[in-house]
């Protein structure tokens, strides 16, 4: 999984809240690993273990300069979104009306990251900042957790040109689970979920869909913290799809894939193997 070590926080809580899960991974009580490659995820998995790919939502961390990409990198955080929601120093994020794209810092961000092998994550960027940044990328660029605008109008979800971009870069986009970026009804469900899995699939195939169920148990701090409006985010607490009500009932995406037309190795690829994939080729 990937966990949201920071988000808008400033360079020390970053580097103390990173500090933290390196050591939940060392101790042996926990059976959690902070991975940096696809081959630890996997030693991990075949261990029993949780793999845990560090993660920032975006970049208030990196504020002080784009060169502490590579100090966080060396630390474990291989994951990072240039803005999360609003306006920030690297570009606008997907909640602005004015869609400005990023700034000369989020620029030097993606070079930094594209040089230290970190995945450019666009989940929470606005439409004009996430097709600069893949343009400006050499390497793969992923949406950890978002949906397809097509399927359910938010802004939080993806329009089509940004699906065919971020296909076209090599990249991933993991389905979210958030309710309200599912369906725009009162009570969704899994099937809803797959709807938007059967939308990109058919938009730019079946390898460029994963999971990014961003499950969260968030409260009124959090939500306070975080800055949401409830316009677009519902006040927790949140009620997840029916089919996939939390962690335990993800065993039944497998098979709500194959009955809407999946095979079996686009399944599994959807399942996990498919962000393994672009993970392998961005971090090397």
């Amino acid at each position: 999984m990937f966990a949201t070590a920071a988000s808008l926080e400033d360079t020390g809580q970053a580097v103390t809240q990173v500090a933290q899960w390196l050591r939940a991974g060392e101790d042996p009580a926990i059976p959690v690993r902070v991975a940096t490659s696809v081959a630890e995820i996997r030693d991990a998995k075949a261990a029993g273990d949780t793999a845990v790919v560090l993660h920032f939502q975006g970049s208030d961390p990196l504020r002080a300069g784009s060169e502490l990409v590579g100090a966080f990198a060396r630390l474990g955080v291989r994951v990072i979104q240039p803005t999360y929601n609003y306006r920030g120093a690297a570009g606008d994020g997907c909640c602005e009306a004015e869609n400005a794209g990023l700034s000369r810092f989020g620029q030097a961000l993606i070079g930094a990251m594209n040089q230290h092998r970190v995945a450019v994550d666009i989940a929470h960027a606005g439409v004009r900042t996430s097709l600069e940044a893949i343009e400006r990328s050499t390497r793969p660029v992923i949406a950890s957790h978002a949906n397809a605008r097509a399927v359910c109008e938010h802004p939080r979800n993806l329009p089509d040109e940004v699906i065919k971009a971020v296909a076209a870069s090599g990249g991933v986009i993991g389905l979210c689970a958030f309710p309200s970026f599912v369906s725009a009804g009162p009570d969704p469900a899994l099937d809803q979920l797959i709807d938007h899995a059967v939308h990109i699939a058919g938009l730019v195939g079946a390898a460029h869909v994963g999971l990014g169920l961003d499950f969260a148990d968030e409260g009124e701090e959090e939500y306070d913290f975080y800055g949401y409006e409830e316009r677009l985010y519902p006040k927790p607490p949140w009620v997840w799809p029916r089919g996939i009500e939390w962690l335990h009932r993800c065993r039944n995406i497998y098979p709500a894939l194959r009955g809407r037309g999946f095979s079996r190795g686009e399944a599994v690829g959807v399942m996990g193997t498919n962000f393994l994939n672009v993970l392998a080729t961005i971090w090397g």
